[in-house]
């Protein structure tokens, strides 16, 4: 028992990390995107 508990914790802690990271690149694409855009805007 205590070995799949632990199985499960460390599959939620990577895809908590996963998801955790996607958020990050997802947030700097969305920067990138701005930014480029007021650029744009500002030419």
């Amino acid at each position: 028992m205590p070995a799949r508990e632990r199985v499960k914790v460390d599959s939620s802690d990577v895809r908590s990390f996963y998801s955790h990271g996607s958020i990050v690149t997802s947030g700097r694409l969305i920067r990138f995107r701005i930014g480029s855009s007021l650029k744009i805007i500002h030419h």
